[in-house]
């Protein structure tokens, strides 16, 4: 069997039509704009999928944590970029994209985790690292970290971004009535300090 270029292979996007931020949105219009096929995996055929097709990605209509669907989404592909909402599903859909991924062969994996996992789990008093001495009572956090495990050991080629918050969706969707109502951008991090990260 015969694989084509890795240029000339998709690059699978999940969360392509997500509705909070945008990401896995962006991703693709910035991959497409550059001249590259890109799989944008969503999870309705709906209007968002529609401008997705209108840009030039090839829509896919899929659940992450559906062996079927994620073997028709990354076939094919040479790279995948994962991102997804937080969800109960987070861990058991990472397990699963990691599992399809290795059995197609997948060159690499950029997966979208967030700056908490490494740099935060915060208390009332204290700041400390999660490892794998440490853990923290946030489940949001710990999937993360969790699915940050299994893709390191799943012998794939990963990449994990961890940013901090994008403006583009943390501060528009939280910060949004602040701004509309008191003409301020009030957030909720407490006295906690932040340094948002741009999509573009």
């Amino acid at each position: 069997m015969t694989t084509k270029p890795a240029h000339n292979r998709p690059i699978l996007v999940t969360g392509a039509g997500g509705a909070i931020g945008g990401i896995g949105r962006n991703v693709t219009t910035s991959l497409l704009a550059k001249g590259y096929k890109v799989r944008a995996l969503v999870r309705k055929d709906d209007e968002r999928a529609d401008e997705l097709r209108r840009l030039g990605a090839k829509v896919m209509v899929g659940d992450l944590t559906d062996l079927t669907s994620m073997h028709r989404a990354i076939e094919g592909c040479s790279r995948v970029y994962f991102g997804m909402s937080v969800s109960a599903a987070y861990l058991e859909a990472t397990v699963n994209v990691a599992a399809v991924e290795r059995h197609h062969g997948v060159e690499v994996i950029v997966n979208m985790s967030q700056m908490t996992v490494t740099e935060m789990s915060i208390t009332e008093m204290s700041i400390t690292e999660m490892s794998i001495t440490e853990t923290t009572g946030s489940p949001q956090h710990k999937l993360h970290w969790l699915a940050e495990q299994v893709l390191q050991c799943s012998g794939l080629p990963v990449v994990t971004v961890r940013p901090t918050a994008f403006p583009e969706s943390f501060f528009l969707t939280l910060g949004a009535a602040g701004v509309r109502d008191n003409d301020e951008l009030a957030l909720p991090l407490g006295n906690s300090k932040t340094s948002p990260s741009s999509q573009v």
